[in-house]
């Protein structure tokens, strides 16, 4: 079961303060910790120009953009790579990506626009804004639903949401009424949901569209020309095509209506501006500023959430970021409050997150908490190197070098890595190899009924001869293993349990009808 070539340009000041290490040193340095102030911009310039280029062929990032801030300005941007490995066309400048979730603090910004206004005040419920009806759609079920917290929902604020701290969910399946996963204020748990609630306010508020309200109070102010929260036709000729897992790129996808939590398009060079706004205070008061960057909950011992941001604090003093992940785009921005300083990178890829630690190590220095958190696995670790080598040798080459790879890392690769690696290789007919690996999750993790559930669903997909009988095996397999299963989400094992038992009643029928 499924588990769910270069051009840069710079503008910098007589005397830059960033450093980075010379590309012929960098690989026998450790990443430094502190932040990189003392560099020339001819030197910047030509580090980055060198570095990225190679990093993106080791981790198999198609394109890139990137920029950098300086006192609060941008000082530097650089397109790397390509829109799609089947056009070839590079990515420049003005190249559009899909922002994901970096479009959440623009939002944020917004909102502190119109709380200043006094349009909206963080503090106040958000269904006391709404009309009922529309908080009905909102959830798809009557506020008195038997079983649904409406005690918790009727104190959701505009704050609560934008520090992730609301308990509404994110992506969770409503069922049967929407979940709510503890009283909000009580702790952090990341929400888009909660920032399409707070969307709904905002337009019913205004009488206007999240385009509207984002154009007027942050795009048009700041200067973003290449920043839009939804698609337009021109966009075209501009925007890069996403990347999965495997490399292959895929269609556009055309947001006709805005989303608070992901529907951004933009370019780096855009968004480092509006991150230079947020460091420079331009355009909201002081209180205002303070208020959005000051951490609200707790996230980990080095992390907390804004309102709109993530805070890390370090030695180099407090940070804020954001990343993005709408999987086959992934992105990161992270800035330094007294220093002014800045990166944004924006990748068309499923691997661009793999690349943070060292797109930051090399462009403003610091400590990477944030990435800590996040837990995206970096591009040359040996779980990275498995899925390489999957894809580039096949599985059953792959499955030879585990031995090699485990000397450093006995548990890779992990089950979800090994599953989510298998259903991207049957998606793209890669059945064999798809097969194989769920095989060795089997083998690995035998307790597991989701392994035999997978391994199924592969020989199934396949349809070779008597692979409708082994899938029929492997399914009963999974529903019996299910009791002994150590997995704590017993919903999902009741899914497992249903959907295996429909499927052996189906692939028995088809069997009876050869």
């Amino acid at each position: 079961m499924r588990m769910y070539a270069s051009v840069s340009r710079f503008v910098l000041p007589a005397c830059l303060v960033l450093a980075l290490p010379t590309t012929d040193s960098a690989a026998q340095e450790a990443p430094p910790s502190r932040l990189l102030i003392d560099r020339e911009p001819a030197a910047l310039a030509a580090d980055l120009n060198a570095r990225i280029p190679d990093l993106m062929k080791r981790a198999r990032v198609p394109g890139l953009s990137i920029a950098i801030v300086h006192e609060g300005r941008v000082v530097w941007d650089g397109a790397f790579g390509v829109k799609s490995t089947e056009t070839g066309e590079p990515v420049t400048p003005e190249t559009l990506f899909e922002a994901a979730s970096l479009t959440k603090p623009l939002f944020a910004y917004a909102v502190m626009r119109l709380v200043e206004e006094g349009v909206l005040n963080l503090d106040t419920p958000l269904v006391q804004y709404l009309p009922q009806e529309e908080v009905e759609t909102f959830l798809t079920h009557p506020l008195d639903m038997a079983g649904f917290r409406r005690d918790w929902f009727e104190r959701v604020t505009g704050r609560h949401v934008l520090s992730h701290s609301s308990g509404l969910p994110h992506g969770e399946p409503i069922d049967p009424h929407y979940p709510l996963f503890f009283e909000p204020g009580a702790r952090f748990k990341y929400s888009a949901a909660g920032y399409y609630l707070l969307q709904l306010t905002a337009e019913h508020l205004t009488g206007t569209s999240l385009e509207q309200i984002a154009r007027e109070y942050v795009l048009d102010p700041l200067g973003m020309t290449h920043s839009s929260m939804i698609w337009r036709d021109d966009f075209e000729a501009a925007a890069a095509h996403g990347h999965g897992l495997l490399g292959t790129p895929e269609p556009f996808r055309k947001y006709r209506r805005a989303h608070a939590a992901a529907s951004m398009y933009t370019t780096a060079a855009d968004y480092a501006r509006f991150v230079g706004a947020v460091l420079n205070g331009e355009g909201l008061e002081p209180d205002a500023l303070a208020s959005m960057l000051t951490p609200e909950i707790e996230v980990d011992e080095h992390n907390t959430w804004s309102l709109g941001f993530g805070v890390q604090r370090d030695g180099n003093g407090d940070a804020f970021w954001q990343w993005g992940d709408y999987g086959i785009f992934r992105n990161f921005a992270i800035a330094y409050r007294k220093p002014k300083i800045a990166v944004v990178y924006l990748t068309n890829s499923f691997n661009g997150l793999s690349i943070a630690g060292e797109i930051v190590s090399h462009t403003i220095g610091g400590v990477l908490h944030a990435m800590d958190w996040l837990g995206y696995e970096p591009y040359d670790t040996p779980a990275a190197q498995f899925t390489s080598a999957v894809l580039e040798d096949g599985a059953e080459a792959a499955i030879q070098r585990l031995g090699e790879l485990r000397t450093s890392d006995p548990e890779v690769p992990g089950e979800n890595a090994i599953n989510s690696l298998g259903y991207a290789l049957l998606n793209a007919d890669r059945l064999d190899d798809a097969i194989m690996l769920f095989e060795l999750n089997v083998k690995e993790h035998p307790r597991s009924a989701n392994t035999y559930d997978s391994l199924a669903e592969g020989f199934m997909t396949r349809d070779a001869e008597g692979d409708i009988e082994r899938a029929i095996r492997y399914y009963r397999k999974s529903v019996a293993a299910i009791p002994n299963d150590p997995r704590p989400d017993k919903q999902f094992l009741e899914s497992l349990r249903v959907g295996g038992e429909q499927r052996i009643r189906e692939l028995e029928a088809r069997l009876k009808e050869r």
